[in-house]
Parts: structure tokens; sequence; C-alpha cells
């Protein structure tokens, strides 16, 4: 009975394979065709406008939006990304008991099989652009909103990593106690590739979720409405976060002594963004193994001695790594470093190492099972043998595959700084991009006002604040 389960679940995958929802395709090589289009200047054709419900689509079509000073509509298709995660939120708000959402589906194909559930910081992020979004619309109190919803966000995800890490530990110790399952734990880690996820500077982060620049802004959007009491929290949080940045400390000096820009002259934050956040690869390693628990019941030798370990590799931006010093008014700055958005996924997926190894085990279970009974039939001379050794080949190579998905059009790293004093009217930041100067005129009209702008492939493209408050 169980080969024809296995023979079933590798004809389910054929037919999965071949409808227009698939989850067996690679998500980087959908990534790769928006970030080609993106640096060879064709941003509106850059991906097509869909109504959907995925969540990684519309965080995704909302940051292109964006890039395209297209504000109400990015905030359109953010709104819908947070929905799902609205509902999460809230079951996860109060309580570390809620339900978690890992699959047996997922388990026994992959993650992409079940809809994506957007990581910790990808969450905190929707909120973050959704509120930089409202004020370059001049909405002030939207982007407050925002700033609050990153709140409950953030606690709902420490919840949720708790409720995660007590089932992670209860399912290690059935793995523990379960002899072939533990046996194949322990060969996946060998052959497991922690290069990218275990450097000293992902272990050096607090978390996977919260990132200085978010709680920076929403220090300074509290400033602007004169909140000095929700104000400093979110400076002090950031600096928590970012202990070397020394525009945070002199940011929260300011609050305490109650120090405001002069009437007619206004406090400018200035934030760079450049490239994309690292896109993930699905790579494939071969564990030799020595395993004869699938034919001990029947005194045959093992037919398996090998099997495939599916994990995530992080791809990084290659053509903006560092960077570009500005002027404004032909004074030079150095922008100062914020976040680091690649570290904070490598940091994500590294809490995520148990359930890929867990993931690893069943399916190395799943295969080495079909594998066996496609070998015991074969050897027993059968052409079932023959037909069940390739529906196991090839439901191997369908259902075994590293989750792809990612919000790949975050920049890689943010970087701020801040002038205060300027007065109202218009004035110019220059951007030299390999040698050629980018030049954008703002114009200056209120207390708090903020510009960003973003380098990515060889294009600079500047998001400005519409009108006045």
């Amino acid at each position: 009975m169980k080969l024809f389960q296995n023979l079933i679940l590798t004809t389910a995958a054929i037919s999965l394979c071949s409808c227009a929802s698939n989850p067996f395709s690679s998500y980087k090589s959908t990534s790769d065709t928006t970030l080609h289009k993106i640096y060879s200047g064709q941003l509106p054709m850059a991906m097509e406008a869909e109504s959907t419900s995925d969540p990684l689509y519309n965080m995704e079509y909302g940051s292109l939006l964006r890039m395209d000073q297209n504000y109400s509509q990015s905030n359109y298709y953010f709104s819908l990304a947070q929905q799902s995660m609205d509902v999460w939120a809230n079951s996860w708000m109060s309580t570390t008991g809620g339900q978690l959402s890992n699959t047996a589906l997922s388990m026994l194909v992959n993650d992409n099989a079940t809809e994506y559930q957007p990581r910790g910081y990808e969450r905190s992020f929707v909120t973050t652009y959704h509120a930089l979004n409202h004020l370059d619309l001049n909405n002030w109190q939207n982007a407050r909103v925002e700033i609050k919803r990153m709140y409950q966000i953030e606690q709902a995800t420490e919840n949720y990593n708790q409720a995660l890490y007590n089932q992670e530990a209860q399912e290690f110790q059935k793995v523990k106690q379960d002899s072939q399952q533990n046996y194949l734990s322990t060969q996946i880690l060998k052959k497991y590739n922690f290069t990218d996820i275990n450097t000293p500077q992902v272990l050096a982060l607090k978390n996977s979720y919260q990132n200085a620049f978010s709680h920076y802004l929403a220090g300074f959007v509290f400033e602007a409405l004169n909140e000095p009491s929700l104000s400093r929290p979110g400076y002090v949080k950031a600096g928590q976060l970012n202990p070397n940045n020394t525009l945070i400390q002199q940011s929260i000096d300011n609050i305490d002594s109650n120090t405001r820009s002069k009437k007619g002259t206004t406090d400018l934050l200035i934030v760079e963004e450049i490239g994309h956040a690292p896109q993930i690869k699905s790579e494939e390693v071969h564990v030799p193994i020595n395993l004869n628990f699938s034919a001990s019941q029947n005194n045959q030798q093992s037919c398996i001695n090998m099997i495939d370990v599916f994990y995530p590799r992080l791809i990084m931006d290659q053509m903006n790594t560092t960077p570009y010093a500005f002027s404004l008014d032909n004074t030079n700055y150095n922008p100062m470093l914020m976040v680091d958005v690649n570290l904070m996924v490598a940091r994500s997926i590294r809490d995520q190492t148990p359930h890929i190894i867990a993931r690893n085990v069943a399916a190395a279970v799943r295969n080495i099972a079909t594998s066996q009974a496609a070998c015991t039939a074969g050897n027993n001379g059968g052409s079932l043998g023959t037909i069940l050794s390739l529906g196991a080949s090839l439901g191997g190579m369908l259902l075994d595959r590293a989750d792809e998905r990612t919000w790949t059009l975050l920049p890689s790293k943010i970087y701020i700084n801040r002038v205060n004093n300027l007065a109202y009217g218009e004035h110019k930041i220059t951007v030299n991009l390999n040698g050629v100067p980018h030049i954008q005129t703002i114009t200056l009209n209120q207390p708090y006002q903020i510009v960003t702008f973003r380098v990515i492939g060889s294009q600079i493209i500047f998001n400005l604040q519409r009108g006045s408050v």
C-alpha cells in the first residue's frame, strides 16, 4: 500500500507542475527577470499588474510602484499584503499558543506548496514603506498609524518566534528518539552549508525582525508630530539595534533638550537605499549514507547509499555594494549605515534552520521508502520496479526544493543623514554615480521633511514629498 501511496504522490507532483500556480518553479528566475528590466530602465514594465492575495507579489509590486513614485497605488498593494498579516498578527498579539503555519504538505512536498508566510523583517518593512509612502504624500497621521502597526507586528512576531522555538525543541526530542531520523539529521547537518548565515555580523543581530531604520523613522515621525514621549522610545530602540550610529544618540539628545529647527527652516532626513535584497537559490548537495533501516524487516541489503539535501543559498547584489556620498547645496555628506538587510535575511534563514533540516529529513525518509520499494521490486524481476524507480527519481526532482521566495526588491542596505535648520525654499542634492552627477532639486516648506533616493543598478531614483502639509 505504501508503495502505491508514494507513486500517487509522485503523480500528484507531476500534475501540480502543469498548473498555472506552479509551486515548483524557481522564484529566483522570476526575480532575475524583474531585476533585468529595472536595470535596463524598464521600470513600469518590470512586473505585470495583477489582482492577487499573494503577499509576496503585493510586496514586490508595491516596491516597484514606489520606485516609480506612484505612492497611492504602491500603498494599495502594500495594504493587500497587510491584510493577511493583520489577521496573523491579531492571532499572536497576546499569546504564544497560536497555530503554527508549518503543514504536513509543506514537509512532504516543499514550502512553495503553501501560501507565502512573510518573514519577520518583511512584515516590519511593509509597514515602514507604507509609512514612507504616506510621508511622501504628506499624510503624517497615516504614517503614524503604520508606525503603530509596526509595533503590533513586532510584538506578534516575538510571541510567534517563542512558540516556534518551543515546538522545534519538542520536535528535536522526537527526532532524537527515532534512530533513522536522528541518523539522517546528523548526516544532513554535516553537509549543510552555514557560510552565509553564521558570520559574526549575522550572529550579532538581536533578532531577525527588528531594524534600526524602522524605529528611527518612528522617532522622526513622532518628533515631527510633536510627541516626544513617543519619539524618544523609537530613537532608543534604534540605538539598541545599531549602537554604532552616532546620529541616533544625537537625536535622543535633541529630544531630551527639546531642540527643534528654527522658524522658517526644515529638519531634513535624507535616506539612501542601495541595491536590492539577496535572492535565494535552492542549492543541492549529495549526502552519502549507510542506511539499512528500510531493508531490515526483509533481511535485505538497503539499496540506498545517497540522499539529496536542499538548502537556501543567498545570492547577494554585486552591482551596488557601497554607499554613495552626496552633496546638499555643495556641502558634502557621508551617509551613515542604519540597517544591513543582507544580514537580516541571513539571520532569518538561520532561525529557520531547524525547519529546513526537518524538511530535508522528511524528504529523505519519503525518498528512501519509495526508492527502496522500487529497488526491491526490480530485484524481484518485476517491470513494476523500473516504473517505480523512474517515478521515484522524477518525483524527487519535482518535490524537493528549498524555498526561494523572498522580498527581493527591498534595498540591500539603508543609510541616513540629517541636516537641521535648512531655510525654506529650493535646495539641490547631487549624487555621483560612476562619475556622473545626478542632481535633484527639492523644495522645503515645512519644519520636518524627508527625501529618499535609491541607487539600483546604474540609475538613481528619487522619492520626493509632494506639496505641503
